[in-house]
């Protein structure tokens, strides 16, 4: 009998730990591991740099494009770079064209910058040609190339001629500006003395 009641007053005890065990073992079985807060998920900027200027040159040493920002964020995580207020400069044979942006994205590899928000593109004149700008909203550019794209509206104004279209590919070396669709123009002639 004394058995039959130390069993009795032992058996809520043995339930506990039996269920603590199995409690124990139902939490390691249907735990989802989760990454550990390395940081490493998060998009902040590890270096932050203000008013900053880089040049590029070529193999002659002369300066071939030029970035200048009010603010630079580099960010670890995708290794990409945004730029606030952000001009590029190309130093074309002809003379120079400048390229503006509120914002601008740089790629990992520093081979495109995205600009995005009031892109206005100016080349100088030159004696044979005035001055040309160019508006839209989204520009790739490939500073290497010295090349760009959108397939955005665009403005194209040189002199008093106007070309607007949808979409188009410049080419800095070349001088050429192709507007890709939807191209309404009004071209004033030249005069010929």
């Amino acid at each position: 009998m004394n058995l039959q009641r130390h069993v009795q007053k032992a058996l809520p005890l043995l339930i506990l730990i039996l269920l603590a065990g199995l409690t124990m073992w139902l939490e390691q079985t249907t735990r989802v591991d989760t990454p550990q807060a390395t940081g490493k998920l998060r998009h902040d900027p590890d270096s932050i740099v203000d008013n900053f200027t880089i040049r590029r040159f070529d193999e002659n040493g002369k300066v071939q494009h030029t970035l200048v920002a009010v603010q630079m964020r580099h960010y670890p995580d995708d290794d990409t770079t945004e730029l606030d207020s952000p001009l590029i400069t190309f130093e074309g044979s002809t003379g120079p064209t400048r390229i503006s942006s509120q914002t601008a994205l740089l790629t990992k590899d520093g081979e495109e910058a995205i600009l995005r928000d009031n892109v206005y593109l100016i080349r100088d004149a030159t004696p044979a040609k005035p001055e040309m700008t160019l508006r839209t909203q989204l520009l790739y550019v490939y500073p290497n190339e010295e090349t760009a794209r959108t397939d955005q509206p665009v403005r194209l104004t040189q002199g008093r001629s106007v070309a607007n279209g949808v979409g188009m590919f410049v080419d800095n070396v070349k001088q050429e500006y192709v507007l890709q669709s939807r191209v309404k123009a009004t071209i004033e002639r030249s005069r010929r003395p």
